[in-house]
């Protein structure tokens, strides 16, 4: 009994070639994309009795059932991998006629002296027997024997012998020649198989009809390799030659990518004998013209092991650019993790000279932040984590910019709020119908004041005449005026707490972006540093506001500004002569102080605005934010302040070792699959990569590794 197993010859020149390219590849892929890495597929396709279970037996020492008429009767794949426990087993699908290798999966059975499924031969007899195939003419291609094998000693190798394909439907029942040549064109289509494109010499240049079959599902020949059997069946001398031309490659209607290659099938006498005898007797027979013309490397079983190692080699070599992408990607995101853990620091002297770089990078982020030159990579690289509750961190990083945005919002949202009340008719205060802009719309939703309440008109005036029987008329104004500002102390609040919490978030952006954000240095820095500055910052903002606020809430209202005198006085002209002459002087005194309290508080309402973006967030906040943290203040600090700097837990130096150590090891197996690539081929046969493709990506890998 000849079974599956890595001491097998052809085995083990297959994987000498694969081995250890397939190892290198798939340590990339478990530590990149963790998909798992594509087994090196095989698919034999071509007529019935062409020969290509022979194929397949010469390929690998794999005891291949042959027979003499019609061959294959179902799909029959072989799923080698290597594994430190060997292991086999076996299951068939079964379908009805209208689908090729059918959905229904079952183990092959398998009771006392059943044959091992490493005995291949045993276990498609075992198959035949389950699926009822006793006659030697049923094809059945809609089931299928799938065999798994693993061991430490096999290759990686996927192999699919499929059921012939009959042209002349007339010979096979026209539902199974469907489904065979359905079987063939889904193996075909998948671009991860390299397609052997069998033709026997027996009946003549004919039986070439697979080549268009094969060009359809691939047109540039990049997956095809033509293989040529039963050399000594040609009829003629004629026939002889003409595949003895087409094997050299040179005929530009047959002409292949990968080439094509010679093989001399064992004779029915000769099943019996041994593989060497086997390649011995193939040899000696292309010893004889005309099959001696074709090169050497393309005949013979020994070289198209060798040959098709190096096909298969390629086909793993079209992953490396997905897996330099994610290797690249993924020693990015390891690069990160290191950052955040921070620099290590043992001493005192190490964490002051590394305070003094965080220090003068903290102080070139801020004057780029405040001039807006957004230039540096921090203002647009993405961030891990976010802070605060205006919107996201790469908003508020561009720190001018969002300023700007906070003012108008505050601005817009002054003139719209700003006055408690409104009259059903004009008042002639400021904020009618204004539109938010779109990118105000998320800021002005901060400020939660509602909408200034609606008054009947006519009732107001009744309260405003009541009210100028018992007071003045100044006292009046300023009294209605303080009613319709009371909510100018808290949308400012909340304009100056939207600025400090911009400008707290970016300081804390900055600082993560220069020391990291897993280590104990971020800690020491906000809570020695930032921390304090804000505390000290909102107490003067606090008292700036009221500073702010003290003239509209408790001052002197009437302005002295000549300008405004006059202003007012024309407003009044123009008002008594439209109104005065008809109203009772009662209602003109109410108009004339509604009219006098509008025109100064539309007056007021901007000078306010500006002295609280100015004098408060200006002043008060944004151009102290530089005294954060110093150069200067770094070095003031004593070797006591600097000591818990200098303090790491054993938890950060433990990940950061693991970090270094699996980056090393992702670069380390990217080199290794870079030296493959390196790697000369034996044979002369045309690999799908362009050669300059290879060596400029080989280059770039290179490059990049190191």
């Amino acid at each position: 009994m000849s079974t599956i197993n890595g001491n097998l010859e052809a085995l083990k020149q297959l994987r000498t070639e694969l081995e250890p390219t397939h190892r290198d590849f798939n340590r990339l892929d478990a530590k990149t994309l963790r998909r798992g890495l594509r087994l090196p597929r095989l698919a034999v396709v071509g007529e019935a009795s062409c020969g290509k279970s022979s194929v397949l037996e010469a390929l690998t020492h794999i005891r291949f059932p042959v027979k003499e008429q019609n061959g294959t009767l179902f799909t029959t794949a072989v799923i080698l991998r290597c594994t430190a426990i060997a292991k086999a087993d076996a299951k068939i699908t079964t379908g009805d006629s209208s689908a090729a290798s059918g959905s229904i999966v079952q183990p092959l059975e398998r009771n006392r002296g059943d044959a091992d499924p490493r005995d291949l031969a045993g276990a498609v007899e075992q198959a035949t027997r389950m699926l009822g195939l006793q006659d030697a003419d049923s094809y059945s291609p809609q089931h299928g024997l799938y065999v798994k094998v693993s061991g430490p000693d096999l290759l990686p190798f996927f192999i699919t012998d499929l059921p012939g394909i009959c042209w002349d439907e007339e010979k096979r029942n026209s539902r199974d020649a469907v489904l065979c040549r359905e079987l063939a064109e889904r193996e075909m289509a998948n671009p991860d198989v390299i397609i052997l494109a069998v033709v026997s010499a027996e009946y003549g240049p004919n039986t070439l009809k697979i080549l268009d079959l094969a060009r359809k599902y691939d047109p540039k020949g990049e997956r095809t390799l033509g293989v040529i059997t039963k050399p000594d069946l040609a009829l003629s001398e004629a026939h002889r030659l003409k595949f003895a031309n087409i094997a050299q490659n040179t005929d530009p209607k047959h002409r292949l990518d990968l080439g094509w290659h010679i093989l001399r099938n064992r004779s029915c006498p000769g099943w019996q004998i041994s593989s060497q005898e086997r390649d011995w007797t193939e040899s000696e027979f292309f010893r004889v013209a005309p099959w001696s013309s074709v090169p050497q490397q393309a005949r013979g079983a020994w070289m198209l092991r060798l040959r098709l190692g190096r096909i298969l080699q390629a086909s793993i070599y079209r992953s490396l650019p997905e897996l330099s992408k994610a290797a690249k990607s993924k020693v990015e995101a390891l690069s990160l993790r290191h950052h955040r853990l921070g620099p290590p620091l043992s001493t005192v002297e190490e964490a002051r000279s590394c305070m003094v770089k965080v220090a003068a990078r903290f102080q070139t982020l801020l004057a780029a932040a405040l001039r807006g030159d957004y230039s540096d990579a921090f203002f647009f690289s993405e961030m891990d984590v976010g802070y605060g509750s205006v919107p996201e961190d790469s908003r508020v990083r561009k720190l001018r910019s969002m300023l700007g945005d906070l003012n108008g919002a505050f601005a817009l949202v002054m003139v719209t709020k700003g006055a408690k009340d409104k009259l059903t008719d004009s008042d002639g205060l400021e904020g009618g119908d204004v539109q938010v802009p779109k990118h105000l719309k998320a800021l002005v939703d901060f400020y939660q004041q509602p909408e200034p309440s609606f008054l009947q008109r006519d009732q107001y005036m009744a309260q405003v005449e009541n009210t100028l029987s018992v007071n003045t008329t100044e006292a009046v104004i300023s009294t209605i005026f303080r009613e319709q500002a009371s909510q100018w102390e808290s949308l400012a609040t909340t304009h100056i707490d939207l600025c400090k919490s911009s400008a707290k978030t970016f300081v804390e952006c900055a600082i993560i972006n220069i020391v990291g954000i897993d280590n104990k240095i971020l800690g020491e820095v906000l809570k020695s540093f930032v921390d304090p500055f804000f505390v000290r910052v909102s107490m003067e903002l606090e008292m700036k506001l009221q500073e702010l606020l003290r003239h509209f809430t408790d001052g002197y209202l009437q302005p002295h500004e000549t300008n405004f005198r006059n202003f007012l006085y024309k407003q009044r002209a123009g008002a008594k002569s439209h109104h005065i002459s008809e109203a009772p002087i009662a209602r003109a005194s109410a108009e004339a102080v509604l009219t006098d309290m509008a025109k100064y508080y539309n007056l007021a309402l901007p000078i306010f605005t500006e002295n609280v973006i100015v004098l408060a967030v200006e002043n008060c906040l944004i151009s102290q934010m530089a005294d954060i943290l110093t150069i200067d203040r770094v070095l003031e600090l004593n070797d006591d302040d600097l000591e818990p700097f200098a303090t790491e837990t054993e938890e950060i130096k433990q990940r950061r070792t693991e970090i270094e150590i699996e980056r090393f090891e992702i670069k380390e197996c990217l080199s290794a699959c870079q030296k493959h690539l390196d790697r000369g081929f034996s044979g002369t046969h045309k690999l799908s990569f362009p050669s300059l493709l290879t060596l400029l990506v080989s280059m770039a890998i290179s490059a990049w590794a190191d």
